[in-house]
């Protein structure tokens, strides 16, 4: 039986049980393919689950790959996405990242103005990462009690986060 999760940008680190899919050939990689060229060889309504860690802000068109990934995902199918956070430093040490993002820019895809053109997305879990306690401790609590937006608007470059980590479910 075909495994029903994908892995995009997998790299050589493939889990099991996921067909993997990205730019290089990697040992272990299933669908050799740039993400950024659309549509993506892969049929409609092909997947459970669909873990993208460390890629979305390589992605130049995000409506074009949340497009893409409500096309090739079954009705509830779960998307999971980690990515810097745009106060990281790591968001911007790369020169390949494209996107610097918020915890918040899936946004459009969830209150539905964007929804339309691309597909419709539920968030189930929206967490940001801060890394060690020792540094990050004014972080975790301006996040935790006035909350992850008010933070990003007024302390996210004081007081850095890491990541962000997003799961959304597909809603056709």
């Amino acid at each position: 039986m075909k495994p029903k999760k994908l892995d995009i940008g997998c790299g050589p680190y493939k889990e099991d049980g996921f067909i993997g899919m990205d730019i290089y050939r990697y040992k272990g990689v299933d669908i050799v393919w740039n993400i950024n060229k659309i549509p993506w060889p892969i049929e409609d309504d092909s997947f459970e689950y669909i873990q993208a860690n460390q890629v979305i802000e390589h992605i130049h068109d995000l409506f074009g790959f949340f497009k893409e990934i409500h096309r090739i995902s079954e009705n509830g199918a779960i998307l999971h996405i980690e990515t810097p956070h745009y106060s990281s430093r790591n968001s911007w040490a790369d020169p390949t990242h494209v996107q610097h993002l918020s915890a918040y820019f899936c946004r459009p895809f969830i209150d539905g103005y964007l929804s339309e053109q691309i597909g419709r997305f539920e968030i189930i879990n929206r967490r940001v990462i801060f890394g060690s306690l020792w540094h990050t401790w004014k972080g975790r609590i301006l996040a935790k009690f006035l909350g992850v937006e008010t933070w990003e608007n007024y302390y996210s470059f004081r007081h850095p986060a890491r990541f962000i980590v997003i799961d959304l479910r597909v809603v056709k």
